[in-house]
């Protein structure tokens, strides 16, 4: 079983320092809006991912009084004890250790997963393509740590090539000069197509499950890559087509002065019974894709890892009615080892119905007490 043991927080958020030890299984996170709650789920998600998902700021993160933070936990996993800890100053910028020794930012996206649900999570659904990308890459980079490398070469291709074609040339030696930067953007960005649809037609097995779960069957929720670039699988083919697509385009990028095709500009369709959530879902319907999607990542890390993520779910419980939030917590006690529940609401009965040991946390302007509760068999 994995999970994490402890805590330590100081100068992150609206905590100036607190010290928690978790249950191995079930944490309730009980407060009013804007007391911390979200902010402790996060110092969880940043020291397993270190990054937020509120902000791609590292500065925003500090306490208002503080220019640093420190974050650090214990993990147990395979009956072993690993120390994380992550440091950030304005001038020294982050720093990661794992068993005090010091590694990369992205080094170790599987080694301790975390799944977080949270209402900015219907970002994926509403807004525009590049949060989806931007979730399609976050996933897929912690699936598959090769994705992230080929993302990163592909971006750096894609930022040298967009430079080139700004510069004034004769448009005969723009061929010379595209041709070694168009391999490498195909070659490239097929991969990271080819990579996108095999995760995003896992997602889709896992995340339909889930949803016919919480709709009772009377819902089937789709996932559909739409890309620039018309995909194959045969992967030959792809990338042959990618490329005649660039040779077309050619004259329209030179005029545009930036590369018009590819993963960069590719979207992820979400619908519901055929329908673009989007545009014909309610707001129910749209929170529990979102959610179904985040859920089907729990499945997938299981797949990889042989064993489950820690659970995050923020104020997941407001928006649903009872009927969903029965077939939520049925999802939890079948699936979830360690999980972590914010909410404001009444949880009187969240142990027994998911039939796990629990603890139960108050947070109350930016300070948790701890109030423990009996193991539940």
């Amino acid at each position: 079983m994995f999970y994490i043991d402890s805590l330590t927080i100081r100068g992150f958020r609206n905590y100036r320092q607190q010290q928690l030890q978790f249950h191995p299984r079930l944490n309730l996170i009980i407060g009013k809006n804007a007391q911390g709650k979200t902010n402790l789920l996060e110092s969880i998600y940043y020291l397993s991912v270190n990054r937020s998902f509120r902000t791609n700021r590292d500065q925003d993160l500090p306490h208002w009084e503080e220019s640093t933070f420190f974050i650090k936990g214990i993990f147990i996993k395979d009956e072993f004890k690993h120390s994380v800890q992550t440091s950030y100053s304005q001038n020294n910028q982050l720093k990661i250790l794992i068993n005090d020794n010091p590694v990369n930012r992205y080094d170790h996206l599987q080694t301790f997963p975390v799944v977080i649900f949270s209402p900015d999570d219907l970002q994926i659904i509403k807004d525009g393509p590049s949060v989806r990308r931007r979730f399609i890459n976050l996933e897929a980079s912690r699936l598959n740590p090769a994705y992230l490398k080929e993302l990163k070469a592909y971006q750096r291709v894609l930022l040298q090539r967009n430079h080139l074609l700004k510069e004034k040339h004769d448009y005969c030696n723009y061929k010379t000069l595209l041709e070694p930067w168009d391999q490498s953007l195909v070659s490239l960005g097929s991969n990271i197509i080819r990579e996108r649809i095999k995760i995003i037609n896992d997602l889709e097995q896992e995340a339909d499950c889930f949803f016919n779960l919480m709709t009772g069957g009377r819902e089937k929720l789709s996932l559909k890559y739409e890309s620039t670039v018309r995909y194959y699988y045969d992967h030959a083919e792809m990338k042959n087509n990618y490329m005649q697509v660039l040779l077309d385009k050619r004259s329209q990028e030179i005029k545009k002065g930036t590369t018009t095709i590819g993963p960069h500009l590719d979207d992820l369709k979400i619908s519901i019974n055929g329908y673009d959530t989007r545009r014909y879902s309610s707001q129910g319907q749209k929170r529990t894709a979102a959610l179904a999607l985040k859920m089907a990542e729990v499945h997938l890390f299981k797949k990889i890892n042989n064993e489950c993520p820690v659970i995050l779910l923020d104020d997941v419980f407001s928006e649903f009615d009872s009927h969903r939030k029965e077939n939520l917590l049925d999802f939890l006690r079948d699936n979830a080892d360690q999980c972590f529940i914010s909410t404001a609401i009444n949880v009187d009965n969240f142990g027994d119905k998911l039939k796990k040991g629990h603890k139960r946390f108050i947070v109350f302007q930016g300070s948790i007490k701890d109030e423990t509760v009996g193991v539940v068999d």
